[in-house]
This record gives structure tokens, sequence and C-alpha cells, in this order.
């Protein structure tokens, strides 16, 4: 019996694949793993810090008690991996994985409705989490040009039943008509 068996309604032509019934549960266990089992709120720190951290590569500063603390919520509730202690014990590193599923599971709760929470997830990250100093901004728009980029990504990129449909290819006429508006060419 080969690997992959035809009769399976797990299966394709070309491979294992998931129905799309078990993908969109796949997606609600992922979000709801984010948030930790909680209705999502996009004022609460804790929940924005772990949605973004997929999408925007976000990591905590560790400079603060505070900073430390969302750290530690976030290895243990919401979804952030412990990567490791530094040699005298006093200061530990963690990081987002870089998990598709994860990822869905954020735009899942990005974009849920037409207005979607975007405006408040991304006012908490400004003020709550940026400006109290407990997420790495990088050197000079750093953080703010990844937001950007992605937040024009994702609405430029066809709706689908969670969101922005990412794996979809979107082209780069329509990503630049997004992000600079649809008159960016008749300027010339």
């Amino acid at each position: 019996m080969s690997p992959v068996d035809p009769s399976c309604s797990f299966c394709c032509q070309v491979g294992a694949h998931l129905p799309e019934k078990t993908q969109n549960e796949m997606i609600d266990v992922a979000s709801w793993k984010l948030r930790n089992g909680e209705d999502f709120n996009p004022k609460n720190k804790d929940h924005v810090f772990a949605i973004l951290s997929h999408r925007l590569c976000l990591d905590p500063a560790m400079a603060t008690s505070e900073a430390i603390e969302l750290a530690d919520r976030s290895v243990a509730h919401h979804m952030r991996i412990l990567a490791g202690f530094s040699p005298k014990g006093d200061r530990f590193y963690t990081h987002s994985p870089s998990e598709p599923v994860l990822v869905m599971g954020s735009i899942n709760l990005l974009h849920r409705s037409k207005s979607g929470d975007l405006p408040q997830v991304l006012n908490t990250l400004s003020r709550d989490l940026c400006g109290a100093g407990l997420v790495e901004k990088g050197i000079l728009g750093e953080l703010a040009a990844r937001t950007l980029l992605l937040i024009a990504r994702d609405f430029a990129a066809p709706r689908g039943l969670h969101g922005p449909d990412l794996l979809k290819p979107v082209g780069v006429l329509g990503f630049l008509e997004t992000l600079f508006g649809r008159n960016i060419f008749t300027g010339f």
C-alpha cells in the first residue's frame, strides 16, 4: 500500500491535503490558542502581542519588569516559544514560531469582519506596547514599515472565509494601488 491512499477523503492526486472543513477547524484552533481560549479583546496587550508577533515578528524589549512579564505570559499562554536562557540564567529569550497555521489564526482574529478589529489592534500596539516600551521597534521606522507593508498586502489579497486569503498571490500593481491609492501612476 502506498503512503498516500487515494481512497482517503484527506488525500488527493498530488499528495495528502486537508479538506477545507478541517483547514478551517485548524485555523479556528490556532486562533483559540493565540488568545488562550478567551474572547479576543483588541485592547488586551497580551492578545495583541500574541497575534501581531506572528505577523510582524514582534519581540519583547526585556528591559522592564512589565516587558518580562509580557514575555512570560506569552510563553505560558499565547503560543510563544522559550528559546533559551542567558549564561548567567538571569534572562530568558523567546520567539514566535513562523507556523503558517498560527499566522492564519492571527489573520482570522485581525480581519474577522468587514470592519475588523485592526484599527483598535493597531492603537493598542502603538499606545500600550510601543509607547510603553514593551516591544522592540528595531532601527528607525523598521516596525512601522513592516506594519504598513503587511497591512497593504492583507488588503490587496482576495477575501476568504477567514479574512484575506494569503495563500493566493497578489499582483505587484494591486499591492501598490492598495498601498498608495489607485491614482499612483496617473501623475507621471
